[in-house]
C-alpha cells in the first residue's frame, strides 16, 4: 500500500527546536487599527480590493483622501484614457510634440499596428512603468488602456501634416472608415484636453495649448454639409397603430 507517513513538511519550530503542527497564530493589527473603534465593523467587510484601494495603489489620492495631480488629470477623462495621459504628463522626457499624436493610440485597437506588436509605443511603456502590469476591467489591460493600439499615431500625424496622404494609409493600413473613426476620436480627446481645467503644471498647460492648435488646423471627417430635409421629414410623426376593420 501507499503511505505518506514518511513525507516531510515545512512547519514552524519553537525556541526549543520542537516542530509545531498547525500552531495557533496571533493576529497583530496595524497601530492605527488597534486604537480604532471601527475594528468590529471592518472585520465584517469584504477583503476584496475596493475602488479606493485602487485609487491609492495607482497614486490617485493622498493618504488623507485628497486627489493628487495624477488623480486630478484622471478625473477629467473616462475609462483608462486619463490614466495614460497622466502617466505621460509625469514623464519629463516624453516630448509633448510626440505625445499629442500618440494619444490617437488610445483608440487604435487592433487595426493599425500591422506586423508590429499592438502594445508597443512610448505611451504604452509609460503606462506600464506607472501602473505595472495590473489589469482593471474597463481601465487597464496588463498596465495599458484596453482600447490601446500602436500605429494610429503615425496615421493621424501624417494626415495632419498632409491631408492628401490619407489615400496612402487607406491602401497600406486600414479602411477609410477606420481612419476616419480614429481621427474623430483623436480630435474628441484633444477637445476634452483643451476644455479641461487648468493645473499648476507646465506640461499639462503645454499639452492643452498644443491640442488647441491642432484642433484649429484640422477638420473632422464627419459630414457637416448635410442635404436639406425632405418635406415629410419636417412633419410631426404620428405614432399610432391603425388596425384594419373587417
Amino acid at each position: 500500500y501507499f503511505s505518506l507517513e514518511e513525507q516531510t513538511k515545512r512547519v514552524p519550530v519553537d525556541r526549543h527546536g520542537v516542530a509545531l503542527w498547525k500552531p495557533r497564530a496571533r493576529e497583530v493589527m496595524p497601530a492605527d487599527c488597534a486604537a480604532c473603534d471601527l475594528v468590529p465593523t471592518c472585520r465584517k467587510l469584504s477583503r476584496a480590493h475596493g475602488v479606493v484601494h485602487l485609487w491609492r495603489k495607482f497614486g490617485l489620492i493622498e493618504p488623507d483622501g485628497a486627489p493628487t495631480r495624477r488623480g486630478l488629470i484622471v478625473s477629467f477623462f473616462t475609462g483608462g484614457d486619463g490614466l495614460a495621459i497622466a502617466a505621460a504628463i509625469e514623464d519629463e522626457h516624453y516630448p509633448i510634440e510626440d505625445f499629442v499624436y500618440d494619444i490617437a493610440n488610445l483608440r487604435g485597437g487592433f487595426r493599425f499596428h500591422g506586423d508590429d506588436d499592438r502594445w508597443e509605443g512610448r505611451l504604452a511603456w509609460v503606462c506600464r512603468n506607472a501602473y505595472g502590469m495590473n489589469s482593471v476591467l474597463g481601465y487597464l489591460d496588463a498596465g495599458t488602456p484596453p482600447e490601446y493600439g500602436y500605429g494610429a499615431d503615425s496615421v493621424v500625424a501624417d494626415i495632419h501634416r498632409n491631408p492628401a496622404r490619407k489615400q496612402h494609409w487607406i491602401l497600406e493600413v486600414a479602411e477609410e472608415g477606420d481612419i476616419d473613426r480614429v481621427i474623430i476620436e483623436w480630435r474628441s480627446l484633444l477637445r476634452r484636453i483643451t476644455h479641461s481645467p487648468s493645473l499648476d503644471c507646465k506640461r499639462w498647460s503645454a499639452l492643452q495649448e498644443k491640442a488647441a492648435q491642432i484642433l484649429d488646423e484640422t477638420e473632422s471627417p464627419t459630414l457637416t454639409d448635410l442635404p436639406p430635409l425632405e418635406y415629410r421629414q419636417t412633419q410631426r410623426q404620428e405614432h399610432r397603430l391603425i388596425l384594419r376593420r373587417h
